[in-house]
């Protein structure tokens, strides 16, 4: 028979549970690629799939190891097409401002209660206490911090101003 021939026998026989687990699983493993979590929807639709396709072989019409062929390569393609997408929105952004991914978070934006805010010492001076080659350690108003510079060697005891905070990151430069 013709791959024509076997496509046509593949749908036309196709049992409603056979068609039923098959899509079900698709679906499942869909969305265990954008939503990942402990792999119970990739396990549920891998084991529907492979009920769907048993369930498809029982019928016995048409060549078998053909249409279980079709049926793999559907799903191969599904699945590509489905990672293909998740690649290119997550690139883009598009996905983090779907309803399909939750990325909101009950911290404010920027710093949690586990965080301390830095924010205030932006033009703040103070005094290497250490080589900061580009990390160390620098006083500010008799507080040490660990800060790092914009990739210059800043000797101990230079005068060093903060230019950037992000998070707990201190940025600094020499002072003139």
């Amino acid at each position: 028979m013709s791959f024509v021939n076997e496509f046509l026998i593949l749908f036309r026989g196709m049992t409603i549970p056979a068609g039923i687990c098959l899509i079900v699983g698709l679906v499942f493993i869909i969305i265990e690629i954008f939503q990942p979590g402990f792999g119970i929807f990739g396990v549920l639709g891998g084991i529907l799939a492979v009920v769907g396709i048993v369930l498809r072989a029982i019928v016995g019409d048409g060549n078998v190891f053909a249409q279980v062929f079709l049926l793999l390569l559907f799903y191969v393609i599904f699945i590509v097409i489905a990672f293909l997408i998740l690649a290119v929105t997550a690139k883009k952004g598009w996905l983090n401002r779907s309803p399909l991914i939750e990325s909101s978070t009950a911290v404010a934006f920027g710093h949690s209660d586990g965080t301390a805010d830095y924010s205030a010492l932006v033009g703040a001076v103070g005094v290497a206490r250490t080589d900061l080659r580009p990390v160390g350690k620098v006083e500010i108003d008799a507080v040490l911090y660990d800060v790092v510079t914009e990739g210059f060697f800043i000797k101990n005891g230079e005068a060093v101003r903060v230019v950037s905070v992000e998070g707990s990151k201190i940025t600094v430069i020499r002072a003139e």
